[in-house]
C-alpha cells in the first residue's frame, strides 16, 4: 500500500512539476500579457515589435519541450504546422499581393491626386504593403506562441499557476479606469490621447476595454466555480474563489461607464449570463453552506445586470448611422475584390473611393464590423483560411462527449466578443485579440487534459522496439503499468 501511495505521488510530482519548456511558456505569457495590458496603441510598433521578438521563442519553446518532457511526444510538430497553417497562408498571401498595388499617386501641378486601378481579383493585393509589414508579423508571432499553449503544458497545474496572473492583471486595469473617470482623467497614460473621452485604462477606445473585459470577466468566475468544485476546497468566504468573483463582477461592472453603446451591452449580458451560472451551480452544491446566500445575491445581481442591459440598448446611439455607412462601404469593397480582398490595412486608403457624401472628408481606420472589414481585406480565402482553424478545433472539442465546464466557461467570453465583431471593432486591439487566441487555447488544452486519463494524450502508443537512443524514461505501456529501463 505504501508501494502504490509513494508511485502516485512520484506521478503526481512527474506531471505537475514544470519542465524547462512550461518555465519558459510560462515566463514568456507572463511577460506577453504584461505588454499587451499597458500598451493599448492598437499600432504601437513597440508592441508589436516585442511580439515578434517574444513569437520567435516559440519554436526554441517547442524544441526544448520535445527533449525535455518526461513522455513521448511525437505528434509536437505535425500538430505545431497544422495550428499555425493559417499564419503561413495569410503571409504568404500578404507577400504575393505586394506584386500588385493599385493604389496610385499622381502630381498635377502642385497638387497630389490619388487613383485606383483595377486589378485582377484573382491575383492577391496588398495596398499598403511597405508599412503593414510589422502588423502581420508581430500579430502572427503571438498567435504562434499563444498556439504553444495548447501544445506545451502537460497537466492542468500550469493553467492552474498562470491564468491567476493575468486575471489579476485584468481587475488591476479595471480598478485604474474607474480611478481615471472619478478623477477625471483626460487621457489614458503614456498617450497623447485622442481629443476624445471614450477611453478606459490603457484602451483609447473603451469599446476595446468592453470586449477584453469580456473575456477576462469570464476567465475569472469559470476560475471561482473551479475552485467551488474542488472536494479540498474551503467554504466560499474562506476561499480564492470569493476573490475570484469579486474580480469578475467589477470587470463586467465597468460596462457602466463604457460609452460605447453595443460593446456596454455585450459585457453587461456576459455578467449577467456568468452570474446566472454561480447562482445555479451554488444551488446544488450541497457542501456550501452559504449556498443560498451566495445563489440568492448572484441572482439579484444577474437581474441588475440583465436590466441595465436593456435601458443601453434603447439608449440613443449618435454613431449608428456613420457606422452603417462605414459598413456599406467595407461591404462594396469587397463586392470589387472578392476573392482576395485588398489586403491588410486597406480599408482606410480606400474608404475614400467608397464613402458615402456623409463621411466624406472624415479620416477613419475601422469599418465598425471587424467581419466586414476582414472580408474586405483578406477576400473570401483569407477569411476561410482564418476562421477554418478555430472552426475545426471548436468541432474536435464538442465532438467528445465528456463536458468540461471550465473549457465552456472560457469559450462563452471568446464567443461573445465573436458576436460583437460584427458590430464593432474589438479585433482591433491587440489586447483583446491576444487574450482571445490565449484564453481559446487554454480552454482546449484544459479540455483535452481533462478528457484523458493519462498524461500521454500527444502521443501514440509508444512502440517498445525502437533504438535505444531515441528511448525515453520513465514512459508507459499502459494505464499506471510503469516500467523503468
Amino acid at each position: 500500500m505504501e508501494d502504490l501511495s509513494n508511485s502516485r505521488t512520484r506521478e503526481q510530482l512527474l506531471r505537475d512539476n514544470f519542465t524547462p519548456a512550461e518555465t519558459a511558456l510560462f515566463t514568456t505569457s507572463l511577460f506577453l500579457s504584461l505588454l499587451i495590458f499597458c500598451i493599448g496603441d492598437p499600432r504601437s510598433f513597440w508592441l508589436l515589435g516585442s511580439l515578434l521578438i517574444l513569437g520567435c521563442l516559440s519554436p526554441v519553446i517547442l524544441k526544448t519541450h520535445e527533449q525535455s518532457h518526461p513522455f513521448f511526444v511525437d505528434l509536437l510538430w505535425p500538430r505545431f504546422w497544422y495550428y499555425t497553417a493559417p499564419v503561413w497562408i495569410v503571409t504568404l498571401q500578404f507577400i504575393l499581393g505586394l506584386f500588385q498595388d493599385p493604389y496610385k499617386t499622381v502630381i498635377i501641378g502642385e497638387s497630389y491626386y490619388y487613383t485606383l486601378d483595377s486589378v485582377n481579383i484573382w491575383i492577391p493585393t496588398s495596398v499598403v504593403g511597405e508599412k503593414t509589414w510589422l502588423i502581420i508579423f508581430g500579430l502572427g508571432a503571438a498567435y504562434i506562441l499563444t498556439a504553444s499553449l495548447n501544445l506545451v503544458p502537460k497537466s492542468r497545474s500550469f493553467f492552474e499557476r498562470l491564468l491567476p496572473w493575468p486575471c489579476i492583471g485584468a481587475v488591476v486595469l479595471a480598478a485604474f479606469g474607474f480611478i481615471q473617470k472619478g478623477f477625471g482623467i483626460a487621457k489614458p497614460p503614456f498617450s497623447g490621447g485622442t481629443d476624445s473621452n471614450d477611453f478606459f485604462a490603457f484602451f483609447p477606445y473603451d469599446g476595446h476595454w468592453a470586449a477584453f473585459a469580456i473575456i477576462w470577466c469570464c476567465v475569472c468566475i469559470a476560475m471561482s466555480l473551479l475552485r467551488a468544485r474542488y472536494e479540498e476546497s474551503p467554504q466560499f468566504i474562506h476561499s480564492t474563489a470569493a476573490w475570484y468573483l469579486a474580480g469578475g463582477v467589477l470587470l463586467g461592472a465597468s460596462a457602466l461607464i463604457v460609452q460605447a453603446n453595443v460593446p456596454a451591452v455585450m459585457l453587461l449580458i456576459t455578467l449577467c449570463f456568468m452570474l446566472l451560472v454561480v447562482a445555479v451551480e451554488y444551488s446544488k452544491n450541497s457542501n456550501e453552506i452559504h449556498r443560498t446566500t451566495i445563489s440568492y445575491c448572484c441572482g439579484v445581481a444577474s437581474s441588475v445586470a440583465f436590466t441595465c442591459a436593456i435601458i443601453r440598448i434603447f439608449q440613443f446611439n449618435s454613431f449608428s448611422v456613420k457606422n452603417k455607412d462605414l459598413q456599406h462601404a467595407a461591404w462594396n469593397m469587397f463586392k470589387d475584390n472578392p476573392i482576395f480582398g485588398w489586403g491588410i490595412d486597406s480599408y482606410e486608403k480606400l474608404l475614400p473611393f467608397y464613402a458615402s457624401d456623409t463621411i466624406v472628408g472624415h479620416r477613419f481606420t475601422r469599418a465598425a464590423s471587424d467581419v466586414l472589414q476582414l472580408m474586405a481585406e483578406f477576400g473570401i480565402f483569407g477569411s476561410i483560411v482564418i476562421i477554418s482553424i478555430f472552426l475545426i478545433l471548436l468541432f474536435k472539442f464538442f465532438r467528445r462527449k465528456k463536458n468540461v465546464k471550465l473549457s465552456n466557461h472560457f469559450l462563452i467570453g471568446c464567443t461573445l466578443v465573436v458576436a460583437l465583431a460584427f458590430f464593432d471593432t474589438p479585433f482591433m486591439s491587440p489586447a483583446v485579440l491576444i487574450s482571445f487566441f490565449m484564453v481559446f487555447f487554454c480552454a482546449l488544452r484544459w479540455a483535452e487534459l481533462s478528457r484523458n486519463a493519462t498524461d500521454t494524450v500527444d502521443a501514440r502508443r509508444p512502440q517498445l522496439v525502437i533504438p535505444e537512443s531515441e528511448r525515453k524514461i520513465p514512459f508507459f505501456d499502459g494505464p499506471h503499468n510503469e516500467r523503468e529501463k
